[in-house]
């Protein structure tokens, strides 16, 4: 097995360190893209950059008074900015939100409306009636800003996370609503400093060798705002570098593609869908990495439109290594835009990963603490074994 623990090393301290947060059509997200590029260049791949327009989001914090009261606040993702003070109301049920007047006054949603995060309107891959009909209902009440509350009491949860809404939107903590409740005057001050940049971005397709079908590697190569993305995903990104690293003079009957997605963590995967309108039956096979190395973690692999030869090879190879366990399928992540098209896919992530999300993942604490190096080799070898 070869050894790529410094070259995984450096290319993990570029990405988190030297780099750091690079939400889709940010300067970061460019030098990270730049980056991986001229990396795969000195692998002796073809590169290109596969352009398409998104938004570039800047926050630049927010303030609500309540009763005289500072109430901390956060702009929510992607939100409009404003500067309003107005009567607000609270609502906390779709039946409450279709009977309310909410024409040039704040909605506070909490409650049932803000148990889970809505899915962005244009968002193509999954998107439940209900949400949709939630966010219609906004709409169509048009109220001059909205205020969510957060299912958790310290952490900071934007419920709505999309810059194809056009309603200011903030997030408060759990920890605040007795305090909107409570309100004698039920006005509030709500400043939101942010602003919508447009611009472009790119996902990077690296290419190796010939013939008329291809096995893909994936990763996604954006973060959320304000995290250093380590396991979410500096790692998969990593590991797709250190193992085209390894492709020099090797001979496959088929041609192996790299692509770094740019969008998995914006709010209406821009870079997938570019992607997926170039998809072709030659692809035979896509193994995404997302959310790999967790120290302490086995590996998990999964399987999605796989012929149960393909399954029980796959686990032929990961029963060699150690620490590669299978885990039933999870419907997040790019492996699922393969699947939907009946390209047999495989995820490959870290098993104890899914209890991190909103207290690691998409926070300032996904950082290289996180990370164990030889996991991330182990996968690496793996990969390359696969192959």
């Amino acid at each position: 097995m070869k050894n790529n623990i410094t070259l995984l090393q450096r290319h993990m301290e570029t990405l988190c360190e030297t780099i750091g947060a690079r939400p889709t059509g940010s300067a970061k997200n460019k030098a990270a893209v730049d980056y991986a590029f001229m990396e795969f260049q000195k692998c002796g791949l073809e590169v290109r950059k596969q352009e398409f327009g998104c938004i570039d989001w800047n926050d630049f914090g927010a303030m609500l008074l309540i009763d005289g009261l500072n109430v901390p606040v956060y702009p929510a993702e992607y939100a409009l900015a404003c500067d309003i003070e107005a009567e607000f109301v609270c609502i906390d049920s779709v039946e409450m939100l279709e009977k309310s007047e909410l024409s040039s006054k704040i909605a506070f949603l909490h409650g049932y409306l803000c148990k889970d995060p809505l899915m962005p309107k244009n968002f193509q891959f999954w998107n439940p009636d209900e949400h949709k009909r939630i966010i219609s209902l906004l709409e169509e009440k048009n109220p001059i800003a909205i205020i969510t509350v957060s299912p958790m009491s310290d952490v900071p949860i934007s419920i709505i996370q999309d810059g194809d809404f056009n309603i200011p939107c903030a997030v408060v903590c759990g920890s605040a609503l007795e305090t909107l409740l409570r309100s004698s005057e039920r006005k509030a001050k709500l400043i939101i400093k942010t602003e919508r940049i447009q611009t472009k971005a790119h996902n990077v397709i690296a290419t190796y060798g010939s013939g008329n079908e291809r096995i893909c590697f994936s990763a996604h190569i954006d973060t959320k705002p304000n995290t250093p993305g380590a396991l979410d995903n500096a790692s998969g990104v990593a590991v797709l570098l250190a193992l085209a690293d390894s492709f020099t003079k090797k001979y496959y009957p088929f041609q192996v593609e790299f692509v770094l997605l740019n969008g998995e963590d914006y709010y209406s995967t821009p870079g997938e869908i570019v992607y997926m309108s170039q998809l072709t039956p030659s692809y035979i096979m896509a193994i995404n990495v997302d959310g790999v190395g967790l120290k302490g973690s086995a590996t998990s692999i999964s399987f999605y439109e796989c012929s149960q030869e393909l399954e029980m090879r796959m686990i032929q190879v990961a029963s060699k290594l150690c620490g590669i366990e299978r885990i039933e399928p999870w419907p997040m992540g790019d492996h699922m835009m393969f699947a939907t098209v009946d390209i047999p896919a495989i995820a490959i992530t870290a098993c104890d990963i899914f209890g991190m999300f909103e207290t690691v993942i998409h926070t300032p604490d996904d950082d290289m603490k996180n990370i164990d190096l030889d996991i991330l080799n182990n996968v690496v070898n793996f990969l390359s074994d696969t192959i």
